[in-house]
């Protein structure tokens, strides 16, 4: 490893230097790219789980592992089929267990989109059992993703696998799933007795209804968060591996605690200049090579999209125009290329990747899981991809240590932002949309400044 990349000593030197402040309350671990490729161990035999799945789906649309063989029993596979069969929807089921071990690294979106991925379909839906019931839809479309909502609010939360995919594939085949998730909300209100309310992960800008103590450690955690991320910024490190992919680095930063915010901000800058620079390099080594197929060419237009609203992002970021969402955006723009550019690499011979980081602070790095993420003080919940550590603040009821923005003079959770103030926001830095790229070519990143 080269001299300039000394990555374990920074981080641990960052580690004792954090816990001395006892400071230490932000995930640190180093970003693994989560690539549910499949790829056997040596020595092990060549099996592909995503393919035997993608496989069966296209004979059947509806796969039961065995483990959930006693929770759906092959009559019910056979009705539910039947009902999909009878429709014009190319809606699938899939029920596998999922483990950190597993090909898809215990991500029930990671398993959907490799298997899609797997089928060359050009479109379609998706039902997966995990711990309840995940959807999402390929090729346009949101009737999946509201059916499996729609299946936990009718079921209270707390259905079993077979009852929340009957009304997931119900409300799928209805014809109107945001109808029927809205319908569902409104009955789980009524039989509650809450209502929506307007919790900070949900409301892109609202407030909770929360007590003055809520408000009171809502602050001091959000406080916490800032020092936190004012230290943990350097931890978005990058260096090279395999194909190119580049970890995270750790830059070691010695202002003093005063200027502490600025220099780290600075050295985020900084760090996106750098890695544009590499990104680009790495461009043109791969349009100066063989000419790619077809599936790479695409690849390789995603990559220069991304890199170049990257560009875009950073160049903006002059004349003390920086802010740490902007910079934080400008890298996940370059992860993004780098992603495509593997992909590129690899051509048809694997399952694209697409690295997702965590919503609540994409610092935090793309070793992440879709987790339930229920509003504080509310019933609504969101699926989103969370570091470990923010996940089991969440699971704990606790607001994890999130990625700060200045809004209207005031310091907030950057999702907290109205979605129409701000590309990160609106898109939770690509973890919510696929179109951040898209957004940021037609100009939405603009209104970021305004909105400070």
């Amino acid at each position: 490893m080269p001299a300039e990349f000394p990555t374990a000593r920074h981080a641990a030197r960052l580690l004792a230097a954090l816990a001395c402040a006892g400071l230490v309350t932000a995930p640190l671990s180093g970003a693994l790219a989560q690539n549910g490729s499949d790829a056997p161990a040596d020595g092990a035999p060549a099996e592909n789980p995503s393919q035997e799945i993608a496989d069966a789906l296209d004979e059947f649309p509806v796969y039961v592992d065995p483990v959930y063989a006693n929770a759906i029993p092959e009559a019910e596979q056979e009705r539910i089929a039947g009902l999909i069969a009878e429709s014009d929807l190319d809606l699938y089921v899939i029920a596998v267990p999922l483990v950190e071990a597993d090909p898809w690294n215990g991500d029930v979106e990671t398993l959907v989109s490799v298997v899609h991925d797997r089928r060359g379909a050009p479109a379609g839906s998706y039902l997966a059992v995990d711990d309840d019931v995940f959807g999402t839809d390929f090729g346009g479309g949101t009737t999946a993703h509201y059916s499996a909502l729609t299946a936990s609010y009718a079921t209270d939360f707390d259905g079993t696998a077979l009852a929340q995919l009957d009304v997931a594939v119900e409300t799928a085949l209805s014809g109107d799933a945001e109808g029927a998730y809205d319908r569902a909300v409104a009955g789980y209100e009524e039989r509650s007795g809450t209502d929506r309310g307007s919790g900070p992960a949900f409301s892109g800008g609202g407030g909770s209804s929360g007590s003055a103590g809520g408000w009171l450690v809502a602050g001091t955690l959000l406080l916490g968060g800032v020092l936190v991320a004012v230290i943990a910024y350097p931890l978005y490190r990058r260096t090279s591996q395999g194909l190119g992919r580049r970890r995270s680095r750790a830059i070691a930063q010695h202002a003093a605690f005063a200027n502490a915010e600025r220099a780290q901000l600075e050295a985020l800058v900084e760090q996106g200049g750098q890695d544009l620079i590499e990104v680009g390099e790495r461009l043109s080594r791969l349009e100066s090579g063989s000419a790619p197929g077809e599936r790479a060419q695409q690849h390789l237009r995603a990559a220069l999209d991304a890199r170049s609203a990257a560009a875009t992002v950073h160049d903006r970021m002059s004349d003390g125009n920086a802010a740490l969402p902007d910079a934080v955006g400008v890298l996940v723009l370059l992860d993004m290329a780098e992603d495509a550019i593997d992909n590129a690499a690899r051509g048809s011979r694997a399952s694209a990747v697409r690295r997702r980081h965590c919503y609540a602070n994409p610092l935090h790095g793309t070793v992440t899981k879709v987790t339930a993420w229920r509003e504080f003080g509310g019933t609504r919940t969101i699926r989103v991809p969370l570091c470990e550590e923010c996940a089991k603040a969440v699971r704990g009821r606790v607001r994890p240590v999130v990625l700060p923005a200045e809004h209207e003079g005031r310091t907030v959770p950057y999702y907290e932002v109205p979605a129409s103030d701000s590309v990160w926001a609106a898109t939770g830095y690509g973890t919510l949309t696929d179109d951040l790229v898209e957004r940021i070519q037609r100009g939405d990143h603009t209104r970021n400044v305004r909105s400070r």
